[in-house]
């Protein structure tokens, strides 16, 4: 058998000993456990006796004498061997040096002092930034975002690369917070970038979470939404004092201003798109006990349009009875989150990416080939493409991942 990627094989017999002393077992439902390692993520659910077996190799029995001791605890044989076997295909018991790990360097920073940031105090205040904001929204339409804002100067070109820094750096704190909520509760994450929709985006990995009780995963999750908040009530709230006459702010700065806000409406709306597994989602499944309640919405609605594939129709069939039920409410948010991104899309996307590719092409077409204008739109158009390309980009490799990740569980 193969070991996650790249991962040394590990011959299993009823003598060997495992050493399971990096995991965690915590009860999940009535009759069933979840184990896993924190540091790498990886987690799968087993019934009691499962966790029981666990128990036993943690006190140093062996494969053998664990099934026994189950055998003379439950009056019934197990097969502990091939238990332990799951635990190393699935990738929780591992040869990997102690206390190494991939993790994020803001996570690793001391619980105690980031404790604060997550408090009932600091969760006050992101709240009250929400609720100014959108006081200051109601009482003053005019700072409503639009995908003009986005255009800051004249020159398409600068324009693009000073909201593609500003967005970026917004994004990285954002997931900052994130991790700093994991370290927070002592779970280390890592940063990665994956594809939500048409949108590339940064995700910091906190799969180590579900090794807590469930009301200890929110903070985490919501951390980033709260930032997003207080950097929203940020940018608002020099235009709307500037709006009433109470502030004097420069036109440029109040442009500048204006795309941050855009920038975080978007975001905060986006994370809102439970059926795209953003943070809301991940609350959501938290709240209502689902196991795997994304991919049981997207089946139970393509069922109602179009047969399944008999692998697809399993999975439905042999679903929980807490997914099936949630589905059946959760696949209308699933809808209305497929029918607000056709309306980005074609609002905020469309209009923008016409500006982008029309401004290029007439560089392209009227500015002498080589010359600095000339360069300039063919900077224009690979940036562009590069927007437009990079979740295509990070499908193909996530697929190819599957597919390697698929070989090595075959060899």
């Amino acid at each position: 058998m193969r070991l996650g990627r790249g991962a040394p094989m590990i011959a299993l017999g009823p003598g060997s000993r495992l050493d399971v002393a990096h995991l965690v077992v915590r009860r999940e439902d009535e009759d069933e456990f979840v184990v896993g390692d924190p540091a790498t993520g990886t987690f799968v659910v087993v019934p009691e006796v499962g966790a029981r077996l666990v128990e036993l190799f943690a006190a140093g029995h062996t494969v053998a004498e664990a099934a026994d001791e189950v055998e003379r605890e439950t009056g019934e044989p197990i097969d502990a061997l091939d238990f332990a076997e799951v635990l190393v295909d699935s990738g929780i018991i591992a040869d990997r040096p102690p206390g190494r790990g991939r993790s994020w360097s803001v996570s690793r920073l001391p619980a105690r002092l980031l404790r604060p940031l997550f408090g009932r105090v600091a969760w006050t205040f992101y709240a009250g930034c929400l609720v100014a904001t959108g006081v200051m929204f109601l009482t003053e339409p005019s700072l409503l975002p639009s995908y003009e804002d986005t255009f800051l100067f004249p020159d398409v070109v600068l324009s693009l690369i000073v909201t593609n820094i500003v967005v970026i750096a917004l994004t990285v704190v954002h997931e900052i917070w994130h991790a700093l909520a994991g370290a927070a509760v002592g779970v280390p994450s890592q940063l990665r970038l994956e594809r939500r929709g048409i949108f590339p985006v940064l995700e910091t990995d906190l799969s180590g979470l579900w090794a807590l009780p469930p009301e200890r995963r929110y903070s985490p999750f919501l951390a980033g939404m709260a930032i997003d908040c207080v950097m929203l009530f940020g940018a608002v709230a020099p235009r709307f004092a500037w709006s009433r006459g109470w502030l004097d702010i420069s036109p440029s700065f109040s442009r500048l201003l204006a795309m941050v806000v855009f920038s975080q409406v978007a975001k905060l709306a986006f994370q809102t798109l439970a059926y795209l597994r953003t943070d809301m989602y991940l609350v959501m499944a938290t709240a209502t006990g689902c196991r795997n309640l994304h991919q049981i919405t997207r089946l139970s609605v393509k069922h109602l349009v179009r047969k399944l594939s008999p692998a697809e129709a399993a999975i439905l069939r042999d679903a929980h009875a807490r997914d099936l039920r949630v589905a059946r409410w959760y696949r209308l948010l699933y809808l209305s989150g497929l029918v607000w991104m056709a309306w980005f899309f074609l609002h905020f996307f469309l209009p923008s990416a016409k500006v982008v590719f029309g401004w290029a092409a007439g560089v392209l077409l009227g500015a002498p080939p080589g010359s600095a204008y000339w360069w300039e739109g063919i900077g224009l158009l690979i940036f562009a493409l590069l927007n437009v390309t990079l979740p295509l980009g990070v499908t193909v490799r996530n697929w190819l991942r599957g597919r390697r990740g698929a070989a090595g569980a075959a060899s």
